[in-house]
């Protein structure tokens, strides 16, 4: 069962999707990092070898962060989503996906598919 870490910005219609799916969803709110820096959520999900979910593209920044130490990052791609494409998209990817398939990976969520960066 995959472990997630739902960056602030993910709504809860996608996490009771993911929970609901049988996936173990952790949000930010519930791990206090409300108003957190993204390097301390990144670290906290490293720290907690929890895939982070964001729409947040800042978080594909690997200059910035070391993708590769994580346990992934999957930035769903929102611009031109409605709602039941993010949840049917992000559900999709992770269904057949096992932790050890997401870490140190960089994945991108589109309306019409998913590109996989290892690291």
């Amino acid at each position: 069962m995959l472990k997630i870490l739902a960056d602030e910005c993910i709504h809860q219609d996608l996490v009771r999707a993911l929970n609901k799916a049988g996936f173990n969803v952790l949000t930010a709110n519930e791990a206090n990092l409300k108003g957190a820096s993204d390097d301390f959520v990144f670290n906290f999900g490293v720290k907690t070898k929890r895939v982070l979910l964001t729409f947040d593209r800042e978080f594909g920044n690997f200059f910035r962060f070391n993708i590769g130490k994580s346990a992934g990052i999957v930035i769903v791609l929102i611009d031109r989503l409605q709602k039941k494409e993010i949840i049917k998209n992000t559900l999709s990817l992770f269904k057949d996906m096992k932790q050890k398939d997401l870490k140190g990976k960089l994945i991108i969520i589109s309306k019409t598919k998913a590109r996989i960066r290892g690291f």
